[in-house]
């Protein structure tokens, strides 16, 4: 329960087994990839994560507790 009273959503085990760790997988792939295309140190593609994360967290902050999951 979060501080809300409200269930945090967890996913499934088939969720995790099926589609996030493939998806972890593939972004962790991708993630080299880029370190090596762009010759860069793996703290620039970290940062572009976090940016990433910010974005989808700012573009969408309703999401934090209006979800059908939660």
């Amino acid at each position: 329960m979060t501080n809300t009273g409200k269930a945090k959503w967890e996913p499934t085990q088939e969720q995790i087994d099926n589609q996030i760790l493939p998806a972890y997988t593939e972004m962790a792939n991708k993630s080299v990839h880029y370190i090596n295309e762009f010759q860069c140190p793996p703290e620039y593609v970290a940062d572009m994560l976090r940016d990433i994360a910010d974005a989808l967290i700012s573009a969408h902050p309703e999401s934090e507790h209006k979800c059908s999951c939660c």
